[in-house]
């Protein structure tokens, strides 16, 4: 984190810390070599964000928060254009869009909202599973998270063919 790598630097500028460091560790490092200078002679990472590979479980909840942001600024961003427009109904709102808003565009944005919408729903079931203590086990986190990714991809499939 960025706190830990800040404490680390004014630990490193400290000649009492300093001076601490080298006596607490193995006879490896020289007196003159410092804590960052030994690692990276020995090539270690400076954090392990930067070590390991994303896992999938990292991937989708990072991304039920995104597809739960973007729904949310979709949704009150709609209402509030549709408060501030000029027209009366929703009726003349969605046929002022459909005539000012290229199809291309149109038809990208329905099939995002939906795919995400979908995949939002179901990992957030997988969520609720959790909270009654199923799913935890290594084997069946890696399932349930391939099932709705594939689940979500069928349905982006299909929300494509009908969302014309």
């Amino acid at each position: 984190m960025l706190t830990q790598a800040v404490l680390r630097r004014v630990l490193a500028s400290t000649p009492r810390m300093a001076a601490i460091r080298m006596s607490s560790t193995s006879s490896a490092t020289t007196p003159s070599e410092d804590y960052f200078a030994k690692n990276s002679r020995l090539n270690r990472p400076l954090s392990p964000y930067t070590h390991y590979k994303p896992q999938i479980t990292t991937v989708l909840s990072i991304s039920h928060r995104m597809t739960g942001l973007a729904l949310s600024v979709l949704l009150y961003g709609g209402g509030i254009s549709a408060l501030a427009s000029s027209q009366t109904n929703f009726a003349q709102v969605l046929q002022s869009i459909q005539t000012t808003v290229p199809h291309s565009l149109l038809f990208t944005v329905k099939v995002l909202a939906g795919t995400s919408l979908v995949y939002h729903i179901l990992n957030g079931i997988r969520h609720l599973s959790w909270d009654y203590g199923f799913g935890f086990s290594l084997k069946e986190l890696y399932t349930t998270g391939y099932i709705v990714v594939a689940l979500s991809l069928l349905s982006a499939l299909v929300i494509a063919i009908y969302a014309n």
